[in-house]
């Protein structure tokens, strides 16, 4: 009877558990995702920086698992409060506590268990789909991975059922002390305390020297080397607790002694902060922490894919070379956009390779090299060459230009001769083909298909070309599962972080819909009302964007400086811009959720 009682409840408040199902089903589908990655120890390793990498991601599983563990019991939290009255009534009504403790350890793991099982699902999903689309977007070539996994699988089960079960007997544990009375009045209960302004400050400076310390452990990687991510994972998320848990509240407390307060209903707007300012701030650390995650590793994949193209122009700057091409592969090479075509005569004698000097005057060749700037970054330089270099055996646009050859003439030696002299050369003239490519990325497809064809005419030989392609394939196999990664994750933790500060703010709607409706009773616009959630929610999403945005910038010192990156912070400008549209369009989709929920359909008049 009592069950059927509290399933009454349960389907009473369909809603609030529809939030709580949700945001549990995206927590645990991604950690599912990460541990996808994290737990296939053959990807892992087949990465360039493979044992690196596979201490980034233990780290990362452990930063992970703190963040889910804040995450899963919040959503206890929220879920206990939902049950607190109703719980409360059974006991005032003559309920044993016993059965009441069973009651909700049961809820609490059947919850639990439902969200789980199905987040597990969406997770692989997800994983399928968002993998399937990095690998045909980003032509990234993957060996190894595979987005059922099933160790992903049983680590996430087991974790948040081990969560769980700790939660439902915290629960249990936490009701049976819990006076009936308390339990009903506690939706009307604030955990405010007035926290003491020399604590404030402790832990304001506290917070701002572990994230020093935990900036300049990135930054001195080289030294550091691995124990810089430990260093830097415990500093800042610890920093970042302490500065959310001082400065937000002492933000609160200015704004409120400032004229800001007295304007509109911003008193009420701060109010509704502090009312709940325990949870807003561990939630709001563990935003932050996603922002920078995600941030950075969009950032990081993103600058894997465009330095590609950098470093394989940086070997030389042709991307398709021909001798005498054929009828089909004209036919291909006329099918790759934004190139450029030069032609060059040739005729061989003995062991010397003759070009027409004059061609090379009105279409110079170019040559490529890779100029470091600085200690840290560096760029590909690409350069016209004059003949005078050209025909110098010792520079570096006459070695460029002898790997452009067919391989079988590559040891050759090179003259550039008038084209009287090149007439009077009684052997066959041949034509030489270089096309350059300004965008390697974009054309993939189409240089793919150019290069299957250069092999099928000749064989192994087409390997010892030196275009800038064939670099550019080496290079993606390379780097391809790192590129992947980072821009995978990046997408999982966007989705995460979404998920904990919409679940956050849209778990208090329902109860704050009350104090909504008493002020729109007392005649307060319904346009103040929409001011005063925009403001209350655009600080709610600001600030940890804005402490993310710090931490990504500082975090990137760690791959510039172990030389993994060479642009990071130009990469940094564009998708930084993209990320924060991404989060305004949360922050939006949530103000209107919230809006709908809390604002009532009908404005009382004045």
């Amino acid at each position: 009877m009592l069950f059927k009682i509290s399933l009454s409840g349960v389907k009473a408040r369909w809603k609030d558990y529809l939030v709580l199902f949700s945001g549990m089903i995206m927590a645990s589908a991604i950690f599912y995702m990460f541990e996808a990655i994290a737990l296939n120890n053959k990807f892992v390793l087949s990465t360039t920086v493979g044992q690196n990498a596979k201490a980034v991601f233990v780290f990362g599983s452990i930063l992970l698992v703190m963040i889910t563990l804040v995450y899963v019991f919040y959503a206890n939290n929220f879920l206990m409060s939902m049950r607190k009255h109703d719980y409360g009534l059974f006991m005032m009504l003559g309920a044993k506590s016993k059965k009441i403790s069973s009651l909700i350890t049961l809820e609490t793991l059947v919850v639990g268990l439902i969200s789980t099982v199905v987040g597990t699902i969406v997770g692989v999903g997800l994983t399928q789909l968002v993998s399937g689309v990095l690998v045909n977007s980003l032509a990234i070539p993957l060996k190894h991975f595979t987005p059922f996994y099933l160790p992903a699988v049983w680590t996430t089960l087991l974790l948040f059922m081990v969560l769980f079960v700790i939660a439902g007997f915290m629960n249990a544990r936490t009701f049976i002390k819990t006076p009936a009375l308390q339990l009903l009045r506690s939706e009307s209960l604030s955990d405010w305390k007035q926290p003491k302004t020399s604590r404030l400050v402790i832990q304001a400076i506290l917070g701002i020297v572990l994230l020093a310390v935990g900036y300049y452990a990135m930054y001195d990687i080289r030294h550091l080397l691995v124990t810089a991510i430990p260093i830097g994972l415990i500093t800042i998320v610890f920093g970042t607790y302490f500065v959310f848990n001082s400065f937000f509240v002492m933000l609160l407390q200015w704004l409120q002694r400032s004229s800001f307060n007295q304007k509109g209903i911003n008193s009420f707007t701060i109010a509704q902060l502090k009312f709940r300012i325990s949870d807003y701030t561990k939630i709001l650390s563990v935003v932050s922490l996603l922002f920078a995650l995600a941030l950075g590793a969009i950032t990081v994949g993103v600058g894997f894919q465009n330095d590609i193209p950098e470093l394989a122009n940086g070997s030389n700057a042709y991307a398709i070379v021909n001798t005498n091409p054929s009828s089909k592969m004209t036919k291909l090479i006329d099918q790759v956009d934004g190139k450029t075509v030069s032609n060059y005569q040739q005729k061989i004698a003995g062991k010397t390779v003759y070009y027409r000097i004059d061609q090379f005057k009105e279409k110079p060749i170019f040559y490529s090299s890779f100029v470091m700037k600085g200690k840290d970054a560096g760029t590909a330089k690409v350069e016209k060459s004059s003949t005078t270099q050209l025909a110098n055996p010792n520079s570096e646009a006459n070695r460029q230009f002898k790997m452009l050859q067919n391989p079988t003439i590559q040891g050759l030696r090179v003259r550039f001769v008038s084209d009287a002299t090149f007439n009077q050369l009684g052997q066959s003239t041949n034509q030489l083909q270089l096309v350059r490519v300004h965008d390697l990325n974009g054309q993939y497809h189409a240089l793919k298909a150019v290069h299957a064809q250069q092999k099928a005419e000749m064989g192994a030989q087409a390997e010892a070309l030196g275009e800038s392609f064939i670099t550019y394939t080496t290079m993606k196999s390379m780097f391809a599962s790192m590129e992947f990664m980072g821009i995978f994750l990046g997408i999982a933790f966007l989705a995460m972080l979404a998920s904990c500060l919409m679940f956050k703010i849209l778990s208090g709607a329902d109860s704050d819909k009350i104090r909504f409706e008493m002020l729109n009773k007392i005649g307060t616009r319904k346009q103040t009302l929409r001011k005063s959630i925009r403001l209350q929610i655009l600080g709610l999403f600001g600030l940890p964007a804005i402490l993310g945005l710090i931490d990504v910038a500082f975090g990137l010192q760690m791959f510039i400086r172990s030389g993994l990156l060479y642009h990071a912070y130009g990469t940094f400008a564009y998708s930084a811009i993209g990320f924060v549209v991404l989060y305004l369009i949360y922050f939006g989709i949530t103000v209107l959720i919230y809006q709908k929920i809390v604002i009532p359909e009908t404005s009382t008049e004045k």
